[in-house]
C-alpha cells in the first residue's frame, strides 16, 4: 500500500506524541509504543498511487481537530482517532492530491474521505472510556502542517513531496 499524507511541524508532532504518551502511561494501546510511527493525516491510499510532481493548490497550513472517532478493528476492538475538520483549504488540497496522483482507494476519495489523526489501534471496548479520558487530559491545539510525504509500504520508504 502507498499513501500521500500530511505531516506536522515539530511542535505539533510533539503535541500529538504527548497524547500518545498519555495512552502509554495509562497502559493502553498507543501509536507511541513504536519508534517508527509519525503523526500524519492520510490524504490518499492505494497500491497504484505514484509520487506527484506537485499540486495545483497550496498545502493547508493548519488542521483543526474535531471529535473522537472509532473505526472497527476486529471483534470488541476499535481504532481510536480524532476527526480532522475539513475546511475549504483542506478540501481543495485533498481534491488536488487526487488530481495529481489518481488511483486511491474509494475511502480516501473526495466525497468519501474521513480525515483523521490516529492515536491507537485495537483498543478493547472495555478500555475506550479510559482511553478517551487519557486523551482528554492532553488537549491538542490546532495543528501546524509541516509538509506532505509519500509512503511506499512495499519498499518502506518515505519521500517528501512539494
Amino acid at each position: 500500500m502507498r499513501s500521500l499524507e500530511l505531516v506536522l511541524d515539530p511542535s505539533s508532532d510533539a503535541a500529538v506524541r504527548a497524547a500518545w504518551d498519555a495512552l502509554v502511561r495509562a497502559d493502553l494501546p498507543s501509536l507511541g509504543r513504536s519508534d517508527t510511527n509519525r503523526p500524519h493525516v492520510t490524504l490518499a491510499a492505494g497500491d497504484d498511487l505514484r509520487i506527484p510532481s506537485g499540486f495545483d493548490v497550496p498545502v493547508p497550513s493548519r488542521l483543526r481537530l474535531g471529535g473522537v472517532l472509532l473505526f472497527p478493528a476486529g471483534p470488541g476492538r476499535s481504532v481510536l482517532a480524532r476527526a480532522v475538520v475539513v475546511d475549504r483549504a483542506l478540501a481543495a488540497f485533498h481534491e488536488a492530491v487526487h488530481r495529481a496522483s489518481p488511483g486511491g482507494i474509494d475511502t480516501t476519495s473526495p466525497g468519501a474521505w474521513s480525515p483523521h489523526l490516529t492515536f491507537a489501534r485495537r483498543v478493547r471496548d472495555e478500555d475506550l472510556g479510559a482511553a478517551v479520558a487519557a486523551l482528554r487530559g492532553t488537549p491538542l491545539p490546532d495543528l501546524v502542517v509541516g509538509g506532505v510525504r509519500f509512503w511506499d509500504g512495499e519498499s518502506r520508504t518515505v519521500t517528501p513531496v512539494g
